[in-house]
């Protein structure tokens, strides 16, 4: 799924091509993807709205509109937004379409049909679910490492994978990058918050920031289309049996709670003992 690296690029290529523009028509080819609390039709409710904000929160896209509506896109699993000149079909299972003023159109694809298009009023989102329960912006002023080591307690009897995914904690560090984020940090998936050390926390601190950062800019340098994910510069995640870039050692997939987790055995040295030998090689 687009994590925030991927999102960030989304978001400033909406603001540049799609901000400022007036919603013409709408389409809804699988209505099961949209939300609409309004006894008016999307279809009726959006033509003549001006595109006056494009944004994120945590996993959210938000678009806000001149007429005071607000489009908040969450692409899920497989939901992917695709701009194209007017009748062209982009690639994918369509879902919904905005055709805008210069002749252009946005529509959001999803084979799965998990992606949702929610409209909303300001203040009024309590239907989306996890909209308004994100936590602390790790890309914001207020993401400190003071505050991180108050989450930290908060979340002490977690593990540190677990942890780094709670949205409701930190906003919004996906499976992908909490993986890179750890082993950066060189620090086991496994490893329960309560037992990092203070210097231990200082260093997962900095490699939140370092790991999306340094993501962002390679998102945003590749220069791919919105649909597009960007994952080659990736050390540990989708890289098993694959040699640690650091070390040598073989990249190993196990689970954390029902999610894969990739992670090197022998630069992410466990804690705590487990019924699994982490530095033996799988089978």
């Amino acid at each position: 799924m687009p994590e925030l690296p991927d999102l960030l690029s989304i978001n400033t290529y909406l603001s540049h091509n799609v901000r400022d523009r007036t919603i013409t028509g709408v389409e809804v080819q699988q209505p099961v993807v949209l939300r609409n609390p309004f006894p008016e039709p999307a279809e009726r409710l959006l033509p003549g709205s001006r595109i006056t904000r494009t944004g994120l929160h945590g996993p959210f896209l938000v678009l806000e509109l001149s007429t005071g509506t607000i489009l908040i896109l969450h692409l899920m699993l497989a939901g992917r937004l695709h701009h194209t000149p007017r009748g062209a079909r982009p690639p994918g299972w369509r879902c919904a379409t905005l055709a805008l003023d210069d002749h252009t159109s946005l529509h959001l694809t999803d084979e799965t049909t998990m992606a949702k298009l929610y409209l909303a009023e300001p203040g009024h989102t309590g239907h989306i679910p996890r909209f308004d329960t994100q936590g602390v912006d790790i890309l914001s002023a207020d993401f400190t490492p003071e505050s991180f080591r108050t989450l930290a307690a908060r979340h002490r009897r977690k593990q540190v994978r677990v942890f780094l995914n709670d949205q409701t904690a930190m906003s919004a560090i996906g499976n992908a990058y909490a993986d890179e984020i750890l082993f950066d940090a060189r620090i086991h998936p496994k490893t329960l918050v309560a037992s990092l050390t203070e210097d231990q926390l200082s260093v997962l601190y900095t490699s939140i920031g370092a790991v999306i950062r340094e993501a962002t800019a390679t998102v945003a340098a590749a220069g791919q289309p919105m649909h597009v994910k960007v994952r080659s510069h990736l050390k540990v995640r989708n890289r098993k049996g694959e040699p640690c870039p650091r070390c040598g050692t073989t990249i190993r997939r196990e689970g954390v709670r029902g999610y894969d987790v990739y992670f090197c055995p022998a630069c992410q040295v466990p804690t705590r003992k487990s019924f699994i030998r982490w530095t033996t090689p799988p089978r």
